[in-house]
């Protein structure tokens, strides 16, 4: 990247106070669109700043109540640390501010240390955030991302409608992660959920915010590889499927390993489907635009040997910016798709 943009306006003079107004005015404008700018400051989670998207490149704040996350992507972000920290102290009241900057694009900066642990504050035994009504435990310090999936909201409010608008009884959620997806399913009414994911530490949570939300009885946890997992598992036989796979791309030269891999993984789930069953099919690569996954889904459609229609694409929601002029900060989509 030549060239990162923090303003437009030559006339702007760039200091504290400037990133402290802007921190500001973008927070309280995502609090709006998502709705939560009346929750107390312990219920409000969300994306506080998205790095290029919010014109402060590099810096990532995400917000779980009064725990607060930073990323720092690039050289200006890191040498800019103790700003960020003093102007999260200045606007909120954290209990703490936990730093996770254990990310690879940091060497493309000439960046070579991951830096992650508390920058202020002291880290709580556990951390909880309510969603929905739901309380999830987040893990900050060695969970994916910043510990939560804040970028799938609209998806996991999406998945609950439609299994509750299809009745849905019989769901598999694949790399399930620390189960939200789950909890929004059993609410929705699936009574047998299998949620899949090769990460003992991830299914250990998932287990814990099942039983911390009164579900444990609808939701099935099991430590293995999907792929073993889908394969023996009798064609048109499942209700519903969700598949949320890590990004299988992340250098353009493996590209077309990742298509292979989505479809493979799309053409597998699909034939476990029943008619009428519902498939939530979600893609994380930067490198497989719209166009590209629209055309893998059909590939794997044809293999599978069934029609999919689509009943709904999402993206992440409000608080992961998009502007017009940085397309590439959209890398999230999720296909949902429905088996005639």
């Amino acid at each position: 990247m030549r060239v990162r943009i923090i303003s437009w306006n030559t006339d702007e003079k760039i200091d504290e106070n400037w990133f402290k107004n802007k921190i500001k005015s973008v927070s309280e404008s995502k609090e709006l669109l998502l709705g939560i700018n009346s929750f107390s400051g312990n219920k409000k989670n969300y994306r506080v700043i998205y790095s290029e998207s919010d014109s402060i490149p590099g810096l990532i704040i995400d917000r779980y109540g009064n725990v607060f996350v930073i990323q720092l992507q690039t050289f200006f972000a890191d040498r800019n640390r103790d700003i960020w920290i003093k102007i999260i102290k200045d606007l909120w009241t954290p209990k703490l501010i936990y730093e996770r900057s254990d990310i690879e694009v940091r060497k493309k900066e000439g960046l070579n240390n991951f830096p992650t642990g508390i920058l202020y504050g002291e880290l709580p035994e556990k951390v909880i955030i309510e969603e929905d009504g739901f309380k999830i435990i987040v893990d900050i310090v060695n969970g994916q991302k910043t510990g939560y999936y804040l970028d799938l909201r609209q998806t996991r409010r999406k998945i609950e409608y439609w299994c509750n608008r299809l009745h849905i009884k019989y769901l598999q959620n694949c790399f399930g992660y620390t189960g939200s997806f789950n909890l929004y399913c059993a609410r929705a009414g699936v009574t047998r959920i299998e949620h899949i994911d090769c990460s003992q530490s991830a299914n250990d949570l998932a287990k814990e915010n099942a039983i911390n939300n009164g579900y444990e009885k609808n939701i099935h946890i099991f430590t293995m590889d999907v792929f073993k997992f889908l394969t023996p598992v009798k064609d048109n036989s499942v209700d519903a499927i969700i598949l949320d796979p890590p990004a299988f791309v992340k250098h353009k030269d493996k590209l077309k390993n990742a298509i292979e891999g989505y479809e493979r993984l799309n053409t597998i789930a699909m034939k476990k489907l029943k008619k009428g069953g519902i498939l939530f099919t979600l893609c994380c690569s930067n490198f497989v635009d719209e166009k590209l996954f629209q055309e893998i889904l059909y590939r794997a459609g044809s293999i599978a040997n069934c029609n999919m229609k689509v009943l709904e694409k999402l993206g992440h929601d409000f608080d992961h910016t998009l502007i017009l002029n940085f397309p590439e900060a959209r890398y999230l989509q999720s296909w949902i798709l429905i088996k005639t």
